[in-house]
């Protein structure tokens, strides 16, 4: 894997083209460190679903897609943080945060102490 891979990159998310470009670049990162394309199409749906639950590009607030590959020891995977401002569209009770969860190997929810709320899915190669 190339150092590329290694880098986080950033997508500032202001408005529904951002959303499909982070979601491109997800499912791009996710081919390159070997994901089946059944997983790749997974972390890209499931990153979509995520920004649309969260109100990405919708809101006022500020919001960002991080994407990284994270790498413990053997095993490789994709990792997406959405992270949206003062928790603007936060709705813990959200059918997609169910459905979102089945398409991805982890998925948590933290409220930092900005009042921001960031989601991180990880989708690891098998």
């Amino acid at each position: 894997m190339g150092r590329m891979m290694n880098r986080k990159q950033t997508i500032a998310i202001k408005n529904a083209f951002d959303v499909t470009l982070a979601r491109m670049q997800v499912r791009q990162r996710a081919r390159a460190i070997g994901l089946g394309i059944q997983d790749q199409a997974s972390i890209a749906l499931a990153t979509s679903s995520l920004a649309h639950a969260l109100k990405l590009g919708e809101a006022a607030e500020e919001s960002t897609i991080d994407i990284y590959s994270p790498n413990e020891g053997e095993r490789l995977g994709v990792q997406v943080v959405c992270t949206v401002a003062n928790g603007a569209a936060w709705d813990p009770e959200s059918k997609v945060f169910a459905d979102t969860r089945w398409m991805v190997d982890e998925l948590t929810v933290e409220t930092l102490p900005s009042n921001d709320i960031e989601v991180t899915l990880i989708k690891w190669a098998t």
